[in-house]
């Protein structure tokens, strides 16, 4: 068993464990918050049992919390362990490791939470140390409707590629393919996610003007002569507007300026309604790979 931080592969697995910890919320609800994980002071720790993933830790550093008395505190925001090894010492060693982080990160307390009737996890709190505080009710009230999408992109709007920022974040995770595309490209949040943990990683926002109507990310390996176009998707309200093949013109024009770059490469699902003509008429053509069961494909310089 090995404690270890969050790695690029683990983010899919880690949203299936945070599925089994929150079964009462919908996956892609827990999926679309994944990012904000890399945002400011967080860290996830992951139980790894032989490839296996077993239990995760996600702790955050807060300003104040209930109970503490110095600042700033660590907070333990989720821990789990699989059935099967509970009471093995896994939820210890996954807590320690928060703790260890917290400490580095100039915390002398350790605060956390849990539902008043979930006697499993006061139980692993008090086993661990923490001393309960008097009960912490929050509230929740919806205060506006999610706005509509605008009419506005037609053929005829201007294409670009914009970086992502705070202030489209949430528009483009809110983005997604038709429901037939969904088994062929991850959602826009676990690939934000992965790209904040991935040092060789470009992406940018596909607008229509100024409406947020893609995404897509790049292995921008700059020792590599083929890059390699990692996720690309069109929001299903847009397509068939032409978007598509702007911005892949633009991801090519930015690849152009590359060191050593010497062709795009991608990989798709080769399945009926799948990407691989729209990439053939791009003049990319199939190398012959399979990764992943994803057949790869090359548009050469």
């Amino acid at each position: 068993m090995r404690i270890r931080a969050l790695a690029l592969d683990d983010v899919e697995r880690w949203v299936d464990m945070r599925h089994r910890l929150w079964p009462e919320y919908e996956k892609a609800e827990l999926t679309d918050e994944i990012i904000y994980w890399y945002r400011g002071k967080t860290a996830v720790f992951v139980a790894d049992a032989d490839g296996e993933l077993v239990g995760f830790s996600e702790v955050t550093m807060h300003e104040r919390a209930a109970g503490c008395t110095s600042s700033p505190v660590g907070y333990l925001e989720a821990w789990w362990v699989d059935e099967a090894f509970r009471r093995s010492g896994v939820g210890t060693h996954l807590l320690a490791a928060a703790e260890a982080w917290a400490i580095e990160n100039g915390a002398t307390e350790m605060a956390s939470d849990a539902h008043a009737d979930n006697d499993t996890s006061r139980s692993a709190h008090r086993a661990t140390g923490f001393t309960e505080r008097r009960p912490v009710v929050r509230f929740h009230k919806s205060i506006a409707t999610e706005a509509e999408p605008p009419a506005g992109p037609d053929r005829s709007s201007v294409v670009t590629l914009r970086k992502i920022d705070e202030d489209n974040v949430r528009a483009v995770i809110r983005l997604e393919v038709a429901g037939h595309q969904r088994s062929m490209v991850a959602t826009n949040a676990v690939s934000l996610a992965q790209y904040a943990v991935s040092p060789k990683a470009w992406t940018r926002a596909i607008y229509a003007d100024d409406v947020p109507v893609g995404f897509v990310l790049l292995h921008d390996d700059a020792d590599a002569p083929e890059y390699f176009l990692w996720r690309f998707m069109i929001d299903r309200r847009y397509q068939g507007a032409g978007f598509g093949r702007k911005a892949i013109e633009l991801v090519v024009e930015y690849v152009r300026t590359r060191p050593k770059a010497s062709g795009l490469l991608t990989s798709y699902v080769p399945t009926p309604g799948g990407p691989g003509p729209f990439y053939h008429r791009l003049g990319f053509v199939d190398t012959g790979e399979v990764d992943e069961g994803e057949l790869v494909t090359l548009l050469a310089f």
